[in-house]
């Protein structure tokens, strides 16, 4: 699977403090940045198995909506698996707290939209019991 950010990307989002891999010459070790960034995704498609396409890759481009919370959230994931639990600070956890939070407050809202792969619009209920008009909507359901 293709990481949802590259490793040029995810270094422009860090800040100048932020402790990573670094290689024997003393640059950024992208090999292992793009391996977390992979990992990253992984976890983001866990709990988004919408972003998927029919090959098993992230469709794209990435709805607008969600796009640039999601490169944050990628972005926050992969410096949580570069740290280690001695120079990640507690912050840090609480980022990557806050971004699994994200994710399943984005499935909540795309899931429960109109626009959620393998649901439908549910229709206007016009006429309720004994003709009595109903004007309530209901939320969609999934097509079996």
């Amino acid at each position: 699977m293709t990481a949802l950010i590259c490793a040029e990307r995810f270094l422009s989002l860090q800040s100048a403090s932020a402790i990573l891999p670094l290689t024997e010459e003393g640059g950024p070790d992208t090999a292992r940045i793009e391996a977390a960034l992979r990992q990253a995704t992984g976890v983001i498609v866990a709990h988004l198995p919408w972003l998927l396409d029919e090959q098993g890759d992230i469709g794209r481009p990435v709805n607008p909506q969600f796009a640039d919370a999601l490169e944050a959230v990628c972005a926050d994931i992969a410096l949580d698996r570069l740290t280690d639990t001695v120079t990640g600070s507690e912050n840090a956890r609480n980022k990557y707290k806050e971004s699994l939070a994200l994710l399943e407050k984005i499935n909540r809202e795309y899931q429960g939209g109109l626009e959620g792969p393998g649901y439908q619009e549910s229709e206007v209920v016009i006429a309720g019991a004994d003709g009595i008009a109903d004007g309530r909507f209901f939320k969609k359901g999934k097509v079996f």
